[in-house]
């Protein structure tokens, strides 16, 4: 594997055990003789290994995978007279640059856009309980009846299951239902009740700080053996 080699889905079809490529694109899978080894990345034509005496044998072997390039057909780009190369297009349109924030050095364009969550949360709880000043002190009834009707923790609450959601749209990203459904032997119907299951658990937030595939990987595929054996036997 010559170009993105690391991340790529290696899965014992018979013994349902994956793992995933490190940096160098090495990997390690335990094996028996028979076994069919799947190998899977969006960048690579899926290829499947036959587990021989040959390969058995061997410690290490090299596996070659071919690149899924897709052909278009021919693209017709008219009416604007363009030629197809880029640098010459360019020219040819006359765009004009793109106007942001930050090309005209406006002050905190490098802070995060809060999600809509996070500021009412702000609005809820800004401020202190009690303001002291020289002649007088006064009382941020705002954010107490805020805290005490519950509206702030329904705030904070939001802004958890919005992590939570992105995180399922990472995982999603990362690992298609099909995949999770073969690599963990759960059938595909049922992938969706296993995220929930996932996100259901205290610790599933956590796993956007580390934003780690393997970690990932490892994550899902305890989280599945717990799933298969509470969930999937009360169906």
């Amino acid at each position: 594997m010559a170009n993105e080699i690391r991340d790529v889905l290696v899965v014992n079809l018979d013994s349902k055990k994956s793992t995933i490529t490190d940096s160098l694109g090495l990997f390690t899978i335990e094996v028996k003789l028979g076994d069919i080894v799947r190998v899977s990345a969006v960048q690579y034509l899926t290829k499947d290994i036959s587990i021989s005496d040959t390969i058995f044998n061997e410690s290490l072997i090299k596996v070659n995978l071919i690149e899924n390039v897709i052909n278009l057909k021919d693209v017709t780009v008219t009416p604007y007279n363009l030629t197809g190369r880029i640098d010459q297009d360019l020219n040819r349109l006359g765009l004009e640059p793109i106007v942001t924030s930050g090309s005209l050095d406006l002050p905190n364009t490098d802070l995060d856009v809060m999600s809509q969550s996070e500021r009412l949360l702000i609005e809820a709880d800004r401020g202190k309980y009690f303001n002291f000043y020289v002649i007088a002190l006064t009382i941020n009834t705002h954010k107490i009846l805020n805290r005490l009707s519950g509206r702030t923790k329904s705030f904070e609450e939001m802004i958890v299951r919005d992590e939570i959601m992105d995180m399922e749209r990472e995982v999603i990203t990362k690992f298609s239902k099909q995949t999770l459904a073969e690599s963990f032997d759960i059938p595909e119907a049922n992938v969706d009740g296993f995220l929930t299951y996932c996100m259901s658990q205290n610790d599933f937030t956590t796993l956007s700080e580390r934003a780690n595939t393997i970690e990932i990987w490892a994550y899902l595929e305890k989280r599945s053996i717990e799933f298969k054996t509470r969930e999937m036997v009360k169906e």
